[in-house]
Formats: structure tokens, sequence, C-alpha cells
């Protein structure tokens, strides 16, 4: 790893610190209930430090869906997936135990309903992808969107025309964030099997 420099490592590993600790404490507690000054002690930085990568403490979770995003894109670089499987692994890769993702997907979506202006994008550097996932960077796998991996999926289903594309990933996305609220305000924490079945309805429906 000689081509990265020694600043660029050192970035990189604090904002993967500021992440991995993040998501601990979202275990937890809810984002509401932890605070800087608990992040920032646990991992023996400041506040001040902390805004220098994150505009908001809501914006580490943008930052793990850079991370979850490169997972995916690897899981298509290595073709383990295809078409319908390919979906459904998208939306159950949200609902691992080894991530809070209905936390962090109530936490983004209450996030973007009250940011008036959207802050600079997250664009992680080269060594921060080698951190994301070693195996996906020395394979030169490029990130791909959420919109590019629904779309990738899509054009395995022969079913489903490419005039269709875009209709179907906005029902994806509304799924994606409504499936969370939904098992919120009924007092559920398994999301996935909702999940599913809105798949199942928008492949039928769109078939």
């Amino acid at each position: 790893m000689e081509n990265f420099g020694i600043r660029e490592k050192k970035a990189a590993l604090l904002r993967v610190s500021i992440l991995e600790e993040m998501l601990r404490l979202l275990r937890m507690k809810s984002i509401n209930d932890l605070t800087l000054e608990e992040l920032c002690s646990n991992i023996n930085t400041t506040k001040v430090t902390f805004f220098k990568n994150f505009s908001y403490k809501e914006q580490v979770l943008d930052y793990f869906i850079c991370k979850w995003l490169y997972d995916r894109s690897f899981d298509i670089h290595r073709k383990r997936y295809t078409g319908e499987a390919g979906l459904y692994n998208v939306f159950q890769s949200i609902c691992e135990d080894t991530v809070p993702g209905k936390k962090i997907m109530l936490s983004l979506i209450q996030y973007y309903s009250k940011l008036t202006e959207k802050p600079p994008a997250i664009e992680p550097s080269p060594y921060e992808y080698y951190l994301f996932n070693k195996e996906a960077f020395e394979q030169q796998v490029e990130p791909l969107s959420l919109q590019q991996v629904f779309i990738y999926h899509l054009s395995e289903i022969k079913t489903i025309h490419p005039s269709q594309y875009n209709e179907v990933v906005s029902q994806l996305f509304a799924l994606m964030y409504g499936v969370p609220i939904q098992t919120h305000i009924m007092e559920l924490e398994n999301m996935y099997p909702f999940y599913e079945t809105g798949i199942k309805r928008i492949i039928g429906e769109t078939s």
C-alpha cells in the first residue's frame, strides 16, 4: 500500500473510526440520544476534528451508505446474485443483524426531512475504499450509485423493458424508505418480510 500517503491514511482511518463508533452506539441508542461528545470521546478525537470531516452527525450515515454501496457494487462485480435475486439481496443486506439497518434508515429519513440545503456529497478517498473492502479495491471495483445497482439487477429481468426502469427504480426507492416508517409505526423490528412482499408486488405488476 505504498501508493497511499500518510496524510490520506490518517484521514481515512479517522473517518472509518467515526463510522464504526457511530454504528456501535446506534445498536444501543437512537441517533437523537447519541451525542457528539460521547462519540468523539470514545475514539479520542474532538468535535472540531469531527466537523472537519462531517457537517452533521447524521451525515456519518451518508458515509455508511458509501460503504454499503461499495459492498453491493462488489456483489455485482462477482456476479453473486442476478436479476430478482440481486434485488432481494440489496434489501436483505439492510436487515442483517450486523448492521442496525432500521435505525439507520429511520435516522436518514429524519435527517433528509430536516435539510434545507443539501451538504456537499461525501466522496471517499481511494484509501477509504480500500478500508471499506480490500478485496473489492484490489479488483478495481467501480463504486456504483443505488440507482445504478437497481438498474443493473432490473436489466437481468427479461420481463422488464428498459423503458420501465425509471418507474421501477422510483418504486424501489419508495419501498426502501417507506418500510422503515411502516414497521416503526407498527412497532415491528423485522423489515425484510415487508421488503420481500414489496419487491414481489413491484416486479409482478411490471412484468
